[in-house]
């Protein structure tokens, strides 16, 4: 994805509350050597999963074809927006990793008995998560109770799962699981557990979970769009939700101006490498459908 990108790191796509820097506030600073906006295939997202971190729900990405494999392409600054949902593609060191995955729930510790086993079979890992779905013939409960074997692990919360790109190349992704289980009997997946397993737009979201916490986490995912990732499936569905989308345009504009530097801090990532991924910041909101929106309510 860039040439300071080295074999011993991974790339993370991020498409929920991981696309900003208020998102990445939760966690410690990550040293980022580059980043990019990423169009998923074969995929959709919404609110479902009930969140460890507060009363709310937290976003979910699916294949829209269990069969296939979940494939993303990184997008150039001047790439049009994407009809696919698009995410922020993050190359990150092995201990960075760990600590998003103790974010999303996952055991930092069991990221680094992964990577242990992925340098054994001679791959990163990213790599030899896709080699274990491609064994598993792209069964994904297959997949994860490969997983669990390995590590002696799983989650009910999220897990890592692979992406392919370009090239041979692959990323990882976190996926929460669903009826297709977490890989172990024992644990049992949150969104079974709470009984909510369908993908709900954000006023569906809002009808089961009206709050300040919810609302928040609304913000932290929107503000992907500040850095030019499309966010018009996310916005779609407030069109005939007036009440909500102005509660959800103060929020996000109340942090708008700080979204920029707070993700610089949180990444790393110098101005010149910001604007060589992402473009001028003013074309990038208007890219995203973010700068629509907040309009729309002038």
């Amino acid at each position: 994805m860039n040439p300071r990108s080295t074999v011993s790191d991974v790339i993370v796509i991020a498409y929920g509350s991981l696309m900003s820097g208020l998102g990445l506030q939760s966690s410690k600073p990550l040293r980022v050597q580059s980043a990019r906006r990423m169009a998923f295939d074969n995929a959709r997202r919404g609110f479902g999963k009930f969140s460890q971190h507060g009363d709310r729900f937290a976003m979910l990405l699916e294949p829209l074809d269990t069969t296939r494999p979940l494939e993303a392409r990184p997008l150039p600054a001047d790439a049009p927006p994407s009809a696919a949902p698009e995410g922020m593609g993050l190359v990150v060191q092995g201990n960075d990793l760990a600590q998003l995955c103790d974010r999303e729930g996952y055991s930092g510790g069991a990221a680094r008995r992964l990577r242990d086993e992925a340098a054994q079979h001679g791959q990163d890992l990213a790599a030899f998560l896709w080699s274990l779905l491609a064994e598993a013939e792209f069964d994904t409960a297959v997949f994860r109770q490969r997983l669990f074997k390995l590590v002696g692990y799983t989650s009910p919360h999220y897990l890592p799962h692979p992406v392919r790109l370009e090239a041979n190349r692959f990323a990882v992704t976190f996926l929460a699981p669903g009826r297709e289980g977490s890989g172990s009997e024992r644990v049992v997946p949150v969104r079974v557990r709470t009984g909510q397993e369908a993908l709900m737009t954000m006023p569906e979201a809002w009808q089961r979970k009206p709050n300040r916490t919810q609302l928040a986490y609304f913000v932290t995912c929107l503000l992907g769009g500040v850095h030019g990732i499309c966010v018009k499936d996310l916005l779609a569905h407030l069109a005939h939700e007036h009440q909500l989308a102005q509660q959800v345009r103060s929020a996000v504009a109340a942090e708008q101006r700080q979204e920029l530097p707070r993700f610089l801090d949180m990444t790393g990532l110098d101005h010149a490498r910001y604007w060589e991924a992402f473009g001028p910041p003013t074309q990038a909101v208007r890219r995203s459908g973010l700068d629509e929106f907040l309009r729309a309510g002038s």
